[in-house]
């Protein structure tokens, strides 16, 4: 599982529906759930969508229902772990220190990513 998703801003919204309905969704009552919001897309431009996150790994449709293959945790993790793999040597160190280094960071958020660490090692 290296490999970072680039998914659109239209994918992404897409997926956060899907994960909110952890048990998947048919993809009239997904289209449903845009308009609702108040987004009007076509049937076809959910649909477009719905197959380029389907050849992408991240969703899968079995007897018209929609479902994410990832859960929002098992993604975000994913996209973290490929980041701190090619840009910083699969080193966490690496990364808090480049994180540290260009945001400040507050005594709590400190204390708590120390016991984080504590916790995890």
């Amino acid at each position: 599982m290296k490999k970072i998703y680039n998914v659109s801003d239209a994918e992404m919204e897409v997926m956060e529906k899907l994960w909110e309905q952890e048990d998947g969704i048919k993809q009239s009552d997904l289209l449903a759930l845009f308009e609702a919001d108040g987004k009007i897309w076509k049937r076809q431009t959910l649909n477009t969508f719905l197959t380029r996150l389907e050849d992408k790994g991240l969703l899968k449709r079995e007897n018209r229902i929609v479902k994410a293959i990832y859960s929002r945790e098992e993604y975000n993790g994913m996209q973290m772990k490929t980041v701190i793999d090619h840009m910083y040597g699969g080193r966490l160190s690496n990364f808090v220190a480049s994180f540290v280094k260009e945001n400040s960071i507050n005594e709590s958020d400190a204390k708590a990513l120390i016991a984080l660490l504590e916790k995890n090692k």
